[in-house]
């Protein structure tokens, strides 16, 4: 490790100053300078200083930990945050889930009794972060030039009908091209073009490129549907309708696009919003709310605003927080029924193993995307990628699924 790095700084609150110290003694391999914080006195002194990452013990004794994150929230907002509790599954997930919702970087959750192994875990990728970050003024001086420049590239990933196997369409992903900085995360620079009030200029750039792509691109030519991100903030501009159809028009008539809108997202003006997406529909356009179950106004958005699918969160396929999978079923299930009550399809999203597939398939979801299927690529690349799922996979889905389908129908009889 270079002597010149800044060493990044680590703090942890827990009520039991043993496994404060026994977190430090391991930071120590990982070069952090750590603060430990036993007492409400400590706790008050040290929160919002700057860390690098927060270790965060939900039980202290005789304060709260959620009141603690919360205070946390306020005075360091985006905070890299790592969990540690004894409690039980649940708890731990309806914790994390605040976490996420109050804009923390959820790095992780460690159990208690400490165990070594999962604190290693956390630490080490987090330092590696901090010893390659690009400097924030830097990286926002790149963004904005990359957007003046129209320096961006997409990326596709399949979407498989679960009925048949086959791949029906595809969800277009951008990508910064500056040079440099091609493998900086979208989740780093959007909120860069967000914040300066420039997401209609990314979304116009992406419009451009998915129609090109699909004009000149074989693989993305002959596919039912392309779907692409749609963020609620451009839902303010009143003229995007217009815009979205003559620029996609180029590339594939409305009804063979899809726009995606984010959940987690707040819509601004609702009356603007709805205005927006119900001419979009009119036009053609099939509309989808992506991330369903990630966000906190799921149902009372799905009614008022014209969605015609939805996009089920990773969420409901599996967890990180040692779910043994039925929570995650069920709730994947209700999330098809009330699909099905209103309508609309529904897209199993995240799925990385042929388990996964399965279950969505068995659930009723409509469609799957994710690793197992595909990771996304350009698209010229797309025509490999989907003769290869097509030639691999397909059959092992679905003769598994056919044999298990025989297996149970042999057992009745």
């Amino acid at each position: 490790m270079t002597n010149d790095l800044p060493r990044p700084r680590l703090l942890v609150i827990d009520d039991d100053p043993a496994i404060c110290q026994l977190i430090a003694d391991i930071a120590v391999a990982f070069d952090y300078e750590t603060d430990i914080a036993s007492t409400p006195s400590e706790i008050e002194s040290l929160l919002g200083g700057g860390h690098d990452l927060v270790m965060l013990d939900l039980s202290l004794g005789e304060t709260d930990g959620m009141r603690v994150m919360r205070e946390l929230g306020e005075r360091q907002p985006g905070a890299n945050l790592v969990l540690l509790t004894g409690a039980d599954t649940s708890v731990l997930q309806g914790a994390a889930r605040v976490a996420e919702l109050s804009g923390f970087n959820l790095v992780g959750a460690c159990g208690k009794p400490a165990n070594i192994s999962e604190i290693e875990q956390v630490l080490a990728p987090q330092r590696r972060v901090v010893a390659a970050a690009d400097d924030a003024d830097d990286l926002y001086s790149v963004v904005m030039r990359a957007l003046d420049e129209g320096a961006f590239y997409m990326v596709y990933q399949p979407i498989i009908d679960l009925r048949s196997g086959q791949v029906r369409g595809v969800e277009a992903l951008v990508r910064l091209a500056a040079p440099g900085h091609e493998k900086v995360s979208p989740d780093r620079w959007v909120p860069i073009i967000e914040q300066a009030g420039r997401s209609i200029d990314l979304l116009e750039v992406v419009l451009r490129h998915c129609a090109h792509d699909r004009v000149t691109v074989p693989a993305l030519a002959a596919l039912e549907n392309v779907s692409l991100n749609l963020s609620v903030l451009d839902l303010a501009h009143l003229d995007l309708p217009e815009r979205a159809e003559t620029i996609l028009r180029a590339g594939a008539a409305p009804e063979k696009w899809t726009l995606e809108v984010t959940e987690t997202a707040e819509v601004g003006k609702l009356a603007d919003a709805l205005d927006v997406l119900i001419r979009l529909r009119l036009k053609g356009f099939w509309l989808s709310m992506d991330d369903f179950g990630s966000g906190s106004s799921t149902l009372h958005r799905l009614r008022e605003l014209p969605f015609t699918g939805v996009k089920a969160d990773r969420r409901f396929i599996t967890t990180d927080f040692g779910d043994n999978g039925q929570h995650a079923e069920n709730m994947l299930r209700a999330a098809v029924d009330l699909g099905a009550a209103l309508g609309l399809k529904v897209v199993a999203e995240g799925v990385e193993t042929l388990e996964e597939i399965e279950l969505a398939r068995s659930v009723g979801c409509d469609y799957a995307q994710g690793y197992f299927i595909g990771r996304p690529v350009r698209a010229e690349a797309l025509g490999v990628l989907v003769a290869a799922w097509h030639h691999d996979w397909v059959g092992k889905v679905l003769g598994r699924a056919m044999s298990q389908e025989r297996t149970d129908s042999a057992s009745k009889v």
